[in-house]
C-alpha cells in the first residue's frame, strides 16, 4: 500500500459474468454503475475485475487494491455449499469461475487488513466461502425500484456498515446456516439475514440489501461507502 495516494484508495469490485452474443469472444465482466459511482462519491477509485480463476492474476489484485467490494449478481452454484438436486432449478445465473474466483478472493483476504463488502450475492458467496449453506429460493423479497424502501430491519448492532433502518430488497437466495465465525447485525422482519460480519476481523463484513442504489436518497447508505473507503485509506 505504500507509495500510492492515500486520498484516493483502489476499490477491487467484482465483476457480474455476461454473454454479448454480438461477439466471438462474448463472454466478459459486467459491473452495474451505481458500485462503482457510489465508490466514486465516497471517494475512492473503483477498478472492476476480469472475469477469472487465474490465482497469479488474482494475486496481483490482491497486493494491489487497498479495499474490496463483492458485488451482486447470479446465484451461487449449490455445488459449493451441498445444495440437493431437487432444489437445483431455483439456481439463477450461476458460473463456476465467477465462484471460484471470489470464494478464493475472500479466504485471502479475511486474513489481510484490507476492508471487506459484500452486496447481495456478496453476502451469498461470503457465507459459502466460509462454509454456511444458503436458501435457494425465498418469495417476497424482490422489488421492482431498485430504490424503494421496501422493508425495515431489525438489528442487533450496527457492526462496520452502520444502520440503515429501511432498506430495498432485490434477492431470491438467502442465509440458510450461518458460517462459522461470523454474526447476524440485522434481519429483515420475515428473519432473512441482511447484515453481518466476521468476528474479530477489522472490516469483514456483508449486506444482503443494495446500498449503492440508494447512496443519493438515504444519508445512511452514503455514510456506509463513505466508512467502507475511508477504512481503505489506512
Amino acid at each position: 500500500m505504500g507509495g500510492r495516494d492515500m486520498k484516493r484508495p483502489l476499490i477491487a469490485i467484482t465483476p457480474e459474468s455476461i454473454t454479448l452474443k454480438s461477439r466471438w469472444d462474448g463472454k466478459g465482466s459486467f459491473c452495474g454503475i451505481s458500485y462503482s459511482q457510489a465508490v466514486t462519491e465516497a471517494g475512492g477509485v473503483p477498478v472492476i475485475l476480469p472475469l477469472t480463476a487465474d490465482r497469479a492474476v488474482l494475486d496481483h489484485y490482491l497486493e494491489l487494491c487497498d479495499g474490496w467490494l463483492f458485488s451482486g449478481g447470479g446465484d451461487v452454484a449449490g455445488s459449493f455449499y451441498g445444495l440437493p438436486e431437487s432444489a437445483a432449478a431455483h439456481v439463477q445465473g450461476a458460473d463456476p469461475v465467477r465462484d471460484e474466483m471470489e470464494i478464493y478472493l475472500l479466504q485471502q483476504l479475511v486474513t489481510r487488513p484490507e476492508p471487506v463488502l459484500g452486496i447481495c450475492r456478496g453476502l451469498q458467496v461470503m457465507n459459502v466461502a466460509f462454509g454456511g449453506t444458503l436458501l435457494p429460493d425465498i418469495p417476497d423479497h424482490r422489488n421492482p425500484q431498485p430504490d424503494a424502501r421496501a422493508h425495515r430491519l431489525e438489528w442487533t448492532r450496527p457492526g462496520r456498515v452502520g444502520i440503515c433502518e429501511w432498506v430495498n430488497t432485490s434477492h431470491h437466495q438467502a442465509v440458510d446456516r450461518l458460517a462459522p465465525g461470523f454474526e447476524v447485525l440485522a434481519r429483515a422482519p420475515d428473519d432473512v439475514v441482511e447484515a453481518m460480519e466476521k468476528t474479530g476481523a477489522t472490516y469483514f463484513c456483508a449486506v444482503q440489501y443494495h446500498p449503492e442504489r440508494m447512496v443519493r436518497v438515504a444519508p445512511e447508505c452514503a455514510r456506509l461507502f463513505a466508512e467502507f473507503v475511508r477504512a481503505a485509506q489506512l
